[in-house]
This record gives C-alpha cells, structure tokens and sequence, in this order.
C-alpha cells in the first residue's frame, strides 16, 4: 500500500498585495507505489481539501525519484470566476515559420579541383599539406538556411504551474522522437517557451513555444561518400595522407555520424 508524507522541501507560495495567499504549491512524497495514477490517488486522499482559503484545485507527478518513489505537489489556488472557467485553453494554436541564414563548417568539399602542384588533397578543405600528427585541415564556414517556428497558444495560468515549467525546462536542446507538425523524427529541437502578464488579475496568458528545425539528409556527401544523418547528428571524416606517385594525398579514412542531442517526444508541451 502507498505511503504517503509531506516534503520537506519548501513550499511554493505567492501572496498579492494585500498579504492574501493567491497560491501554494505543497510537496509530497509517495513511497511503495509503482504506478504514477496511484500516486497521485494516494495524495489526494491524504492532502486536505483546502489552505486557509484556498482550495485545492490539483495534485501533480512532479518527478519520480525510483522504481517505487514519486514526489507529488498539491497545488492550491484562488478560484476564479464562472467567466473565467466556461472555457478551456484557447483550442486555436497560432504558428508563425522563419527561414533566415546561417552557417555551418565543412572540413571536405562536394567537389575539388586541383588547379596547380602535385598534392592531392582528397577533398579536404585547408590542409596544410602536412602528415601524420602535423596534418591540420582548418575548413570553410559556408551559408546555410535556419528554419525556426514558434507556436503560440492562449493558456489559463492556473494550468502552468511549477510541474509544468520543470517538465517543458526539460525538453530544452531535445529532439523529436517521433513525427511533429509535419516534420519526421530527428528534424525539430525544442528551444524553450515564454509568456509575459503584467496584469496580476489576468487569469489566461499568451505562451509561445520555439522550435528549430533541421531537416534530415538521406545523401550527406562527405568526402566523396554519401552518408545519411538525421537533422541534429553531427557527421565528421577522419583523414589520413598517403603517398601516390612520389607525391603526398590527403584520404578520408572514415567517416562518422553522432547523436549529439536527446531525442523526447513532445507531448507535454499539449501542442
């Protein structure tokens, strides 16, 4: 059976003007369960229905910290008006897309003519003609498009709370494991989201959610070789020199792809 004790972590309060709570945030940690719905079953049964004056509107999975440990808040707030609660979450998603320049490094060339002298340098692009430990190739930077899009969306403010925020901090530099908007697996990074209310009676906020975009390749070319790579893999070449008629050659030895970020799916974000 669940077991269920309060935090000792701090609660999260906030208090307006007049020394009123308007929120508060209680920490809870449930022990021997593994299943997050009993969870969070556990703590509302245990938690009170109200703070002073505010009631309970919610309990949330805030982390799971082992096979059987869940911490959970208790989330309280002020209730609001019928008008404010008729609806839910404005159900129209706005986007807006930008495709601006940007620049990327290329160590070997799609295509190399050697124009004088004897060297060959295999594609490579600023070798210094050296072997060995001296070999050095310095590259170009070339112009690139950046694709970015933002995704806005009215939201109530009750629903971004403190668990809300940690779970979208954690999708930051993440990549989509699955489809998204259109786009395949491996193409969208996660940048963040952001929201201003200068109105302290506001009740619904204007959130938009930013996104880059890389496109897939299914024929990178890297030194001769066509290589595939999803959007945000880094690809590299390790280059050798060789000798070919009395004359040193730059060669790519071989060529790698790497997984430099997370892949997460994004459905927390609720776009």
């Amino acid at each position: 059976m669940a077991r269920v004790e309060q935090s000792y972590s701090a609660h999260t309060k906030a208090m307006n003007a007049r020394g009123v709570f308007t929120s508060v945030e209680i920490p809870y940690v449930v022990f021997e369960t593994t299943d997050e719905d009993a969870a969070l079953s556990a703590v509302l049964a245990e938690t009170p229905s109200t703070y002073g004056a505010l009631p309970l509107e919610s309990v949330e999975i805030d982390s799971r910290e082992n096979a059987t440990t869940y911490k959970v808040n208790a989330i309280y707030k002020k209730e609001t008006s019928s008008s404010d609660d008729d609806d839910d979450d404005d159900p129209e998603t706005t986007v807006s897309f930008d495709c601006g320049g940007g620049s990327k490094h290329m160590t070997h060339s799609l295509k190399q003519t050697k124009a004088f002298g004897t060297k060959d340098a295999g594609g490579a692009i600023g070798w210094n003609g050296k072997s060995g430990s001296e070999m050095e190739i310095t590259g170009i930077d070339i112009p690139t498009a950046q694709l970015r899009e933002t995704y806005t969306r009215v939201m109530k403010l009750s629903r971004i709370s403190t668990s809300f925020k940690r779970n979208v901090a954690a999708l930051v530099g993440k990549v989509n494991s699955g489809g998204f908007k259109g786009w395949a697996a491996g193409e969208v990074m996660f940048l963040g989201m952001s929201y201003s209310c200068p109105d302290k009676r506001s009740t619904k906020v204007s959130v938009a959610f930013n996104f880059a975009i890389q496109p897939n390749e299914s024929g990178a070319r890297v030194g001769g070789k066509s290589v595939s790579k999803k959007g945000f893999e880094y690809v590299w070449a390790l280059s050798k020199t060789s000798a070919e008629n009395g004359a040193p050659k730059a060669e790519v030895e071989a060529i790698y792809v790497d997984q430099v970020c997370e892949y997460a799916s994004f459905g927390a974000l609720g776009l």
